[in-house]
């Protein structure tokens, strides 16, 4: 199903499934695995997943929520923090929640967890093309 509504395919499909879309949120997850591609240099010793792969997920997860046809682009990062290493066995949960629509796009608070514990957090904002 996620598929049906993304453009990526491997090895940039970051999302596994979404669990929850409403009017004002979404929650989805990615199963961090050793066998994706990125682990391989990032580190061999002590793999740990790439942040901007992290804000890959969350952004596709904001573009299946808003529904949008055409392409959805993230325009701006604020409050960003990354608060814990993601690694290879980790189910990393996502969520986003409405903060304001705009003319063209809109604004969200995201959370990245494992386990409950924050990975990721912040607010981006998207326009759709």
């Amino acid at each position: 199903e996620v598929k049906g509504k993304l453009p990526h395919r491997y090895p940039m499909l970051m999302l596994d499934g979404v669990e929850e879309v409403s009017e004002n949120r979404a929650v989805g997850y990615k199963n961090v695995t050793m066998s994706e591609p990125h682990f391989q240099g990032h580190f061999p010793e002590a793999p740990v997943m790439p942040g901007v792969l992290t804000m890959e997920a969350l952004c596709q997860l904001a573009w299946i929520w808003s529904g949008h046809e055409g392409t959805v682009r993230m325009t701006n990062i604020k409050k960003l923090r990354f608060r814990r290493p993601t690694m290879p066995g980790d189910r990393l949960k996502l969520e986003i929640d409405l903060v304001e629509r705009v003319e063209n796009g809109f604004v969200v608070k995201v959370l990245a967890s494992v386990e409950g514990e924050p990975s990721v957090t912040g607010q981006l904002s998207f326009v759709q093309e």
